[in-house]
């Protein structure tokens, strides 16, 4: 194994216990992948286990036909979603999709998340609603109609099934993920209040731009490893 590959390995195992303890784990039906940039396969975690028992001896790298290369049994059988993305997408090297409650929400109501806060501002004009549902995604060319409309953004809330996120790298994909559920559940509670009040587009941009630069965004990944490391200790509190 190189030492991209550690590395990537690393960020993903600490991504999987963000997430479920961010209250985005879904049971088994959620699902992370990571790959190294251009690569045509990827790493993930093995269908039935649940984002608080993956451990780094559990991670599977398989191909684009879902195939185990490394490690042992098989990825979420629905992880076309991916792999189509992948294909679309060369700049993208992680991709998220989880069910949270407040994401899951919103696409119900037909909604898409909108610039109502600053740090949801990072989704400004970068995301979309796929409103369509033909059943679970089993097939290559459901991935494809979501890769259509995820387009170039970097989110994505599928209609009465949950939310998508793609980042350049873990990092970026996972602090987009809980900021997505935590700006969702903010619309919600803001909707039932009064009329949504938008950002000025240049005050979104401006927040945009300084949230997703790549060294308060590196800043703030330690953060989360460091927290999730405190609690679950087989982890480490990583600086």
């Amino acid at each position: 194994m190189t030492d991209a590959e550690a590395a990537l390995k690393h960020d993903l195992l600490h991504a999987y216990h963000i997430l479920d303890a961010d209250g985005q784990a879904s049971g088994i039906a959620g699902h992370l992948t990571a790959r190294l940039p251009g690569a045509d396969r990827f790493w993930s975690h093995r269908w039935g286990v649940g984002f608080d028992e993956v451990r780094a001896e559990g991670l599977i790298e398989a191909d684009f036909d879902l195939r185990t290369l490394r490690g042992e049994g098989r990825v979420n059988p629905t992880l076309h979603i991916h792999t189509r993305i992948y294909r679309a997408r060369p700049d993208v090297a992680c991709i998220i999709h989880t069910h949270g409650k407040a994401g899951v929400a919103l696409g119900c109501a037909g909604m898409t998340l909108e610039p109502i806060t600053q740090t949801g501002a990072i989704f400004a004009d970068d995301i979309a609603l796929f409103d369509e549902f033909h059943g679970i995604v089993l097939d290559t060319a459901e991935g494809d109609a979501i890769a259509a409309a995820l387009g170039p953004r970097r989110g994505l809330l599928l209609k009465n099934h949950g939310a998508l996120v793609v980042g350049a790298n873990v990092a970026e994909a996972c602090i987009g993920m809980t900021v997505l559920e935590w700006a969702a559940d903010v619309q919600l509670r803001a909707a039932a209040a009064g009329p949504l009040q938008r950002l000025d587009p240049q005050a979104a941009a401006q927040s945009r731009r300084f949230l997703l630069d790549p060294a308060n965004l590196g800043l703030r990944w330690d953060f989360l490893k460091r927290k999730i490391g405190r609690s679950r200790q087989f982890l480490g509190a990583t600086s």
